[in-house]
């Protein structure tokens, strides 16, 4: 007979092992969701790779893919270099984590080969891939290589053209990184215009979104792990198949929340990270969930009357909102409108921040532009701006941006461009790539500060004036909103909202008998877009601050590293090519993704940071050097009073939990939340809220650049909910409370406060004048006469 005691651990043992469990179960909890140690540094950069040759034979699908490419790899915050195919060496790619190969269906003979073994080279280095469209099918005269179908990997295949209008795309596989918070055969786009050239691998690939009609299906975008490189095939993602589309003028002309960028933004970071289990810090170029600047193409700048209403509006909206625009003119047109009347008016808008473009000199930029029309159209019109503003006494700071007139300039003609401005405005594919914006220098030559936003969906003129488009102000209003909501809510990510406007659209000028429906107001739409600007927690730069936060979203460096219960990331701005792109980080954000915690702490550079919410984090200006965040993160949202939003460059901050000042610089409208508890007053703001909803937000607006301090009351729980009145002072003494009020910059007669307070006043004064007012469970309210002049209003207890 056996005995069990043999099989029992010794009493040492068991309590040993017993300890273990215990610390085992203690520990576990503390870092659930979070590395349990520290992860090895990551250094991301990506090359998003074209081919000159393909840009050749098809411009627009390889311009369509390259923005749209570029668009994505900014908003999931991976610093990016732009490349030629035929210029790629190892010297130029080993230092990147991977590589967009986008729609380089064109290769020439001479290139092939070597290309074709660099790129096998590097993956078989580790270097990851995506391949978007076929590669290397056709060579320079369009004759196609003899391929038994596979391409550039021998696990990768060419499966010929696909599908057509009945298709849309599809979740096929929901286990993976890249397509997890999706649901199992959820749809994420909406019928495609046409079929798309397929990918897949031949062996081990895993297919997680389909093409489908219900009945056929093919792989659209497909994984793979091959030796040490990991590999992502996209079926065409920007091209005139519409994949990506919000918003299209095609039966059924209806917009969609189209999910295709969300998930190529997760392939992103799975291609460059892995099946990464850590928090992800992601900048952004800002910190709120969109960007908006107004591209306003002044095509009527003949028209005076057109010039005085539209550059009027656009000044309400930036002093209403702070949103601002590039106001674009036609140079030629606005010296027959007459400087004496522009030049007062372009003054006006710069002072508020907006920036003076050019939309050239005679609106007749083509593909047949010479070297001399080159000169007479951007140098002329540089010439004439600036020439007759001067002359006024009203000079621009200088016509430093250009928005594209007339049709799509191609990418080749860059060179014309970049080399008289860093900031250029271009549109064309907004229908079928709805985002594309980022520091792009294919063609620029040797300038490495080239801007180019992509117009987003849908340009005022498609809506208003196209004859092949036709709806009522209504329809497009609901419309644009519907556009607005999905990349504020849906995208998100500081994504640059830029729609084209015109001034004849926005001044309603009289068309040409139309078969399409003629509006007799288009105002209804900007109204909508304004009241937007104002509700929303959006991001709004002034032009010159834009493009120096899109440049240092490619430029910069940063290492990063998982960290029990956070991440620490280095970001480096030494290596930047412009010297005043440090001096223009204030705002942006750091977003914290993949996780479900919320971010507790932020220490910069060792010092407690109180600017963040619960998965952003409002970046300060950096410096010009490196700059060391660490950011810990609970299951719990903080508690401590910090800034959790701004809609403007944040140029200071310090705190301590309870105390806090910030300063905003700005010439126009600038909004602010903040979080905190503590009932108090937040000194310097021209208009403030707090707790309206009950969740401990402090919001509010300046009308101009200044320093605000959020003072907690420390006597008699004095929270002030409400007012829209400046409050330029906050003083509590034993049995009293005053509150120092400024001259609103607003038109209105009479000043409402309400405040919270431990015991209801016994009475109210402004400036030893009486005043009535309510108290209803500890709420107090007052109104009195707006100040024509600094007042004190007095509380007693």
């Amino acid at each position: 007979m056996f005995s069990t005691k043999k099989h029992l651990p010794s009493f040492p043992l068991l309590f040993i092992c017993s300890l273990i469990l215990v610390c085992t179960l203690l520990i576990v909890p503390i870092f659930s969701g979070a590395a349990m140690a520290q992860t090895a540094d990551h250094n991301p950069r990506i090359g998003i790779v074209i081919s000159k040759t393909s840009f050749d034979q098809r411009w627009s699908i390889t311009q369509m893919s390259s923005h749209g490419w570029t668009g994505a790899v900014n908003l999931a915050g991976i610093p990016y270099e732009t490349l030629f195919l035929e210029e790629l060496d190892m010297g130029t790619i080993e230092g990147l984590d991977a590589l967009i190969l986008t729609q380089c269906t064109y290769i020439a003979r001479n290139d092939i080969s070597r290309v074709t073994g660099l790129i096998r080279e590097y993956a078989g280095k580790g270097g990851h891939l995506i391949i978007d469209g076929p590669f290397g099918l056709y060579d320079e005269n369009g004759t196609g290589y003899e391929s038994d179908g596979t391409m550039l990997l021998p696990e990768v295949r060419f499966d010929g053209f696909r599908g057509n209008n009945k298709f849309r795309i599809k979740t096929g596989s929901n286990r993976h990184f890249i397509t997890r918070p999706y649901e199992q055969n959820g749809f994420i786009t909406q019928h495609l215009v046409n079929g798309v050239n397929i990918l897949e691998f031949t062996q081990n690939g895993e297919p997680l979104l389909i093409l489908t009609n219900e009945q056929t299906v093919y792989p659209y975008l497909s994984v793979a792990e091959i030796d040490r490189s990991r590999v992502m095939l996209v079926s065409d993602f920007a091209t005139y198949s519409s994949a990506p589309s919000i918003f299209r003028n095609a039966d059924p002309q209806v917009f969609y929340k189209n999910e295709l960028y969300n998930v190529l933004i997760r392939g992103i970071q799975w291609l460059v990270y892995g099946d990464i289990q850590s928090p992800i810090p992601a900048p952004q170029v800002s910190n709120a969930r969109l960007t908006s600047i107004i591209r306003l193409d002044a095509d009527a700048s003949g028209n005076l009357d057109a010039q005085i209403r539209t550059m009027n509006y656009l000044a309400r909206i930036a002093t209403e909102t702070g949103v601002l625009p590039v106001y674009a003119w036609v140079s030629s047109n606005a010296t027959r409108a007459g400087w004496q009347e522009l030049a007062p008016l372009g003054r006006m808008l710069e002072d508020l921040g907006a920036r003076i473009g050019t939309h050239s000199k005679f609106h007749r930029i083509n593909a047949e532009m010479t070297p001399e029309r080159w000169v007479e159209e951007l140098d002329g019109s540089i010439q004439e701006i600036e020439f007759n503003t001067d002359d006024y006494g009203y000079p621009v700071k200088g016509v430093e941006y250009m928005i594209n007139p007339g049709n799509t300039i191609r990418m080749s003609d860059y060179d014309e461009v970049s080399r008289r401005f860093h900031f250029f405005m271009t549109h064309g594919f907004e229908q079928d790539m709805p985002i594309g914006f980022g520091n792009m220098t294919w063609y620029t030559g040797d300038d490495p500060n080239f801007v180019v936003l992509e117009n987003t969906p849908s340009p005022d003129y498609q809506w208003f004036n196209d004859p092949n488009w036709s709806y009522t102000t209504a329809q497009i209003t609901a419309y644009q909103e519907a556009i607005f909501d999905h990349l504020f809510s849906s995208v998100g990510r500081g994504i640059v909202y830029n729609q084209m406007w015109h001034d004849y659209a926005i001044s309603t000028l009289p068309q040409s008998p139309k078969e399409r429906i003629v509006n007799d107001s288009n105002i209804a739409m900007y109204d909508a877009m304004k009241a937007k600007f104002a509700a929303f927690d959006i991001y709004a730069p002034e032009p010159e601050e834009l493009g120096h936060k899109i440049r240092a979203m490619k430029q910069w460096d940063y290492t990063w590293s998982a960290i029990p219960g956070g991440v620490t990331i280095t970001i480096d701005l030494s290596g930047v090519q412009h010297e005043d792109i440090p001096a223009f980080t204030g705002g942006m954000g750091l977003r914290i993704d993949n996780t479900n915690r919320q971010i507790s702490s932020v220490l910069i550079n060792g010092k407690s940071h109180f600017g963040f919410d619960s998965h952003m984090v409002v970046l300060p200006q950096l410096d010009e050097g490196s700059t060391t965040i660490e950011v810990m993160m609970e299951e719990l949202p903080s508690t401590q009073t910090r800034l959790t939003y701004t809609s403007k460059m944040m140029t200071g901050l310090d705190g301590d939990g309870k105390n806090l000042s910030f300063s905003i610089d700005t010439k126009s409208r600038g909004r602010f939340a903040v979080h905190t508890r503590e009932p108090g007053v937040l000194v310097g703001a021209d208009f403030q809220e707090w707790n309206r909803l009950g969740n401990y937000r402090l919001s509010g607006h300046v009308n101009n650049g200044r320093s605000l301090a959020f003072k907690p009351s420390l006597n008699h729980g004095f929270g002030l909910l409400h007012a829209d009145v400046p409050v330029t002072g906050f003083r509590e003494t034993g049995g009293q409370a005053e509150l120092d009020l400024g001259i609103s910059d607003e038109d209105h007669d009479r000043a409402e406060i309400r405040f919270t307070s431990a015991k209801i006043p016994r009475t109210i004064r402004l400036n030893q004048e009486e005043l009535t007012f309510t108290s209803v469970n500890g709420v107090t309210s007052v109104i009195c006469p707006a100040p024509k002049q600094s007042a004190t209003l007095q509380i007693e207890f």
